[in-house]
């Protein structure tokens, strides 16, 4: 049942960024061009890999018990961080050969992150999860004594 929920929780907050992410790409596109349309594609790409990865992670180990998930996932967002670090190294080094706009660059991250996690809040308010469990009975109420 968790990994049904995780999946639901991962296709609502693709869903939402992708959205958000193709608004961005033609909203900066028509504004600034072919230069625009690059760095907001560039900016919703690294999102886009960084939460669908985490998501799927989750996805993945959704069953498993709490100290496993922990782990799991600081292992995952260790790992989401470096290759994100790499990616930056990588266009510090060759940024000459494909200049950004970091504002555009800026603004699309943050609407693509709003995006998945607007969406990803929809999709968590909308699934079925009891208070309880199904075979706990609730023992009834004493009577009260007056003295």
């Amino acid at each position: 049942v968790h990994v049904e929920r995780a999946r639901k929780l991962l296709l609502g907050g693709l869903l939402g960024g992708v959205g958000a992410a193709v608004l961005a790409m033609v909203g900066f596109g028509i504004g600034m061009g072919a230069r625009g349309l690059a760095s907001a594609a560039l900016a919703s790409v690294m999102v886009l890999f960084f939460y669908t990865v985490g998501q799927l992670v989750m996805v993945r180990f959704a069953d498993a018990g709490a100290r496993l998930l922990l782990s799991v996932a600081l292992a995952s967002y260790t790992g989401r961080v470096v290759v994100l670090g790499l990616v930056l190294l990588l266009y510090a080094r060759f940024a000459d050969r494909f200049p950004v706009l970091p504002m555009v660059v800026f603004l699309s991250t943050v609407a693509v992150v709003v995006g998945w996690l607007l969406v990803e809040v929809i999709v968590f308010s909308r699934l079925r999860i009891s208070v309880y469990d199904a075979n706990d009975e609730v023992p009834a109420p004493e009577p009260e004594t007056v003295p």
